[in-house]
């Protein structure tokens, strides 16, 4: 996270990565418990079952090993830059999303809801509304001028409110 000037032309910065590693473990580890327990307790009540079934305990491991590969490369990058506002959702986003500061009305710091630390690394899609979560309670709300609205997870609500207000002042 930087609040200074730079070469170019960041004037703040804020990166998040997923965080939630202990659930994901923790659910990964009780799937491949009941699987393997599963298969398991198949061999001992019938023991002519083909020993190819044991390949089934694998599989799991090998889905989420998958989906942690997936979700240690999730990242959600805010930038204010001299010229607007930059969202990128990693891996679903390969490019910012851009958001001139002439098309911003208003903005201001915002609460989660309670629950927002169970489901929390997604985009939500309105028709008036869009929500980048990443697992934040403190959130900023961006009204635009067509109408629209973005709701932002941020670590430092502050100080990225504070660097859109020192550029859109200019």
């Amino acid at each position: 996270m930087s609040t200074t000037r730079s070469e170019n032309g960041i004037i703040f910065q804020e990166k998040q990565y997923f965080d939630k590693w202990m659930g994901f473990f923790a659910l990964a580890g009780i799937i491949i418990m009941i699987n393997v327990g599963t298969l398991l307790t198949i061999f001992f009540v019938i023991p002519e079952v083909p020993h190819i079934l044991l390949i089934l305990a694998g599989v799991p491991i090998f889905l989420f090993a998958v989906i942690g590969f997936v979700f240690s490369k999730m990242e959600m990058t805010t930038e204010v830059r001299h010229d607007g506002l930059y969202i990128r959702y990693r891996p679903t986003q390969r490019i910012f999303r851009q958001y001139p500061f002439t098309k911003i009305e208003s903005y201001e710091g915002a609460k989660g809801e309670i629950l927002d630390w169970i489901n929390n690394w997604r985009i939500r899609r309105y028709p008036y509304r869009t929500i980048y979560q990443c697992g934040s309670h403190e959130k900023v709300l961006i009204k635009l001028t067509n109408g629209k609205s973005l709701l932002l997870d941020s670590k430092h609500p502050d100080e990225l409110i504070n660097a859109i207000d020192s550029m859109k002042n200019i």
